[in-house]
């Protein structure tokens, strides 16, 4: 009898099978890149067809003279950033909304239980993103100093860019489309599908975090830029992994880009030494790190069974 017993109770750990691993798919991995791809056609479709007006306009001020390339792409540019830069962007965002918005809504939105604020947004979760916001801003101005003492070339070059940009002068564009716009469009492709089909892929989190944060640099275009949107997109991808949302990260985007812009500017009031800026740089270290925590001990963020 007790020999009957024996053979007929198992040890817990042998009756439950063991989990596999769950099986990488690389085709959602490469369907990842696609939504970048898609924004930077559409950017550049956006701009063609204003630049080609700019380049008529230039021309006609040239007078029938055939001018010096150099001076008429410079010229394009001017009219371009003066007249019809507010335009481009304009039709870039309202166009990558309507793309991406339906993509994210069919593709990932559609037939999932309804969006409750109550589950994203919290005390702990909004005092984390604006010290995502705070701390992110102090360390790159420190990031930024360091990088005029070593590469002050790079960087003159880098300001150039974006004052050709047109989005430093122009306020409408900034505040438009700089600070209300662009995250949303931006978040929706890459914290929205990028993200959602590197989740499909099965990798581990800190992949996607990592993928998804690289490839938001790169669709900057250049590489001062790059590195801090890089970084700002590893935050990004880590609140949208802790919290399974898009909400949160839009949010913190548009509080990133407006500190970005009036905070350096009233930072900038003060004069600060570069001592002073690498110090308020450290601190913001501590300021980050508290924010992780914040989110790692939050009831509603995401905890890996």
């Amino acid at each position: 009898m007790s020999e009957n017993n024996v053979n007929q109770v198992q040890p817990a750990s042998a009756q439950v099978p063991a989990q596999e691993p769950k099986r990488v798919r690389v085709g959602f991995i490469f369907l990842s890149f696609v939504p970048v791809a898609v924004l930077l056609v559409i950017q550049t479709i956006s701009q063609m067809p204003f630049m080609a007006i700019a380049f008529a306009e230039a021309m006609e001020e040239a007078g029938g003279n055939i001018p010096d390339f150099v001076d008429l792409v410079i010229k394009m540019s001017e009219v371009f950033n003066a007249k019809y830069a507010i335009w481009s962007y304009l039709l870039y965002a309202v166009i990558g909304l309507i793309v991406f918005g339906t993509w994210y809504i069919k593709g990932f939105v559609k037939g999932k239980p309804r969006f409750k604020f109550s589950k994203v947004f919290g005390f702990k979760s909004i005092l984390a993103s604006v010290g995502i916001v705070i701390g992110l801003t102090f360390t790159i101005n420190a990031g930024m100093t360091i990088a005029n003492w070593l590469f002050p070339d790079v960087m003159d070059s880098y300001k150039e860019l974006m004052e050709a940009s047109g989005l430093v002068d122009n306020v409408l564009i900034t505040v438009v489309y700089g600070i209300l716009l662009g995250p949303v469009l931006e978040e929706l492709a890459l914290r929205g599908l990028t993200f959602g089909y590197l989740e499909k892929s099965n990798i581990k989190p800190f992949l996607m975090i990592l993928i998804s944060g690289i490839l938001f640099g790169a669709m900057h275009l250049n590489l001062v830029q790059g590195i801090y949107a890089s970084v700002l997109g590893f935050f990004l991808g880590y609140l949208r992994y802790k919290y399974r949302s898009i909400s949160i990260t839009i949010v913190t985007h548009i509080l990133f880009n407006l500190m970005g812009t009036y905070g350096s500017e009233a930072l900038s009031l003060l004069k600060l030494s570069d001592g002073a800026i690498l110090i308020l740089g450290g601190i913001s270290l501590f300021i980050l790190a508290f924010a992780i925590v914040l989110i790692n001990g939050d009831s509603k963020a995401y905890r890996a069974e």
